[in-house]
């Protein structure tokens, strides 16, 4: 059994909100390929803080800068065979609009979706959850 802290971007353009199509699942997320749509994120590394693996996880799945926003004031957990992940979200902007994204091997693509597009995606679990709170900060 592990617990894993996760850190979660919302970035958001114009009320749509950018997610990616992820093809690559660890073992504990397996059951929900072969794939589905996410909020880009990961896991927290030891000696990390939640804001410098969330500017590394971003660098990694979409080569992004972004700048680290406001945390989302909920924290989400959910529990997957003998996983436990700890979701810290927050909402992020990218650092230049036009920087162009650029995927790594966990995704075969994004898309820009507002939060009523994103209900009728396959996702997975929490997406809607996160967006629907997030929707509600400014």
């Amino acid at each position: 059994m592990r617990i894993q802290p996760v850190v979660i971007a919302v970035i958001r353009k114009e009320n749509k909100f950018l997610l990616t199509k992820r093809i690559f699942f660890d073992d504990e997320d397996k059951s929900f390929g072969p794939f589905a749509w996410n909020l880009p994120g990961g896991g927290l590394e030891f000696g990390e803080s939640p804001m410098q693996a969330l500017e590394r996880e971003m660098k990694e799945e979409l080569a992004l800068d972004v700048k680290v926003g406001q945390l989302i004031p909920e924290v989400y957990s959910e529990v997957r065979n003998h996983w436990q992940g700890i979701f810290l979200t927050f909402i992020c902007e990218m650092s230049d609009p036009s920087q162009e994204i650029v995927l790594n091997e966990e995704a075969s693509e994004y898309g820009w979706f507002s939060l009523e597009e994103v209900k009728n995606l396959k996702t997975l679990p929490k997406t809607v959850e996160i967006l629907n709170m997030a929707s509600k900060i400014s």
